[in-house]
């Protein structure tokens, strides 16, 4: 039932549980996760705080050939792109990073875990960017150099022009079955061939 004597407006602000997009600072390690799909899949997940409890999300799939990486070189080449990316988490968040040399990737994010569970989360806030995905969700960004302690004074993190700052937008779907019966297709209007002048 509708009443213009019931109705109400909510006049408080949606402060969301997740960090906002853009370069955030004074942001936690809160945890880091081994985990496994139901499907099998290995994947390491490492999750960011901010003061306000907002977290954002940072996880790393092992890289397998498929139509963009199609050689050994192009494997071992993503291999060290997503390793670099993570030691730049290390480095930020514990200011140095032991020696590693593995041969698979469950062995990697092992290590990683291992590496960042013993550091204090409080100890060493850092500076992180965050952007979004092409699905609208926000991501720890993997552009560049996109995390840093916030000892650093000048900082190196920058905003890429294809950094997704804003959500992108998606039309909403239209109902597969009309509830309300409504035919949705558009009218047109039918003539016959004998109206044809020729």
């Amino acid at each position: 039932m509708y009443s213009t004597k019931t109705a109400t407006t909510n006049n408080t602000e949606f402060n969301s549980s997740y960090m906002p997009v853009g370069i955030n600072e004074n942001v936690t390690l809160k945890e880091v996760n081994v985990r496994k799909t139901d499907n099998g899949r290995d994947f390491l997940e490492i999750i960011f705080e901010n003061a306000d409890g907002q977290t954002a999300t940072m996880t790393e799939w092992k890289n397998e050939k498929n139509m963009w990486i199609k050689t050994d070189e192009d494997l071992q080449n993503r291999d060290n792109q997503q390793f670099g990316r993570i030691l730049q988490v290390i480095d930020a968040v514990r200011g140095n990073h032991d020696d590693f040399e593995g041969s698979s990737f469950v062995e990697m994010i092992n290590w990683v875990r291992d590496e960042l569970r013993p550091v204090d989360k409080s100890a060493n806030p850092i500076r992180l960017k965050v952007v979004y995905d092409k699905k609208g969700y926000t991501k720890v960004s993997s552009l560049g150099i996109f995390v840093e302690p916030m000892s650093v004074e000048q900082s190196q993190i920058k905003l890429w022009k294809n950094d997704l700052l804003e959500r992108p937008v998606q039309a909403d779907k239209e109902p597969e079955n009309d509830p309300l019966g409504m035919n949705t297709a558009p009218v047109t209007e039918t003539t016959g061939a004998d109206d044809l002048p020729f």
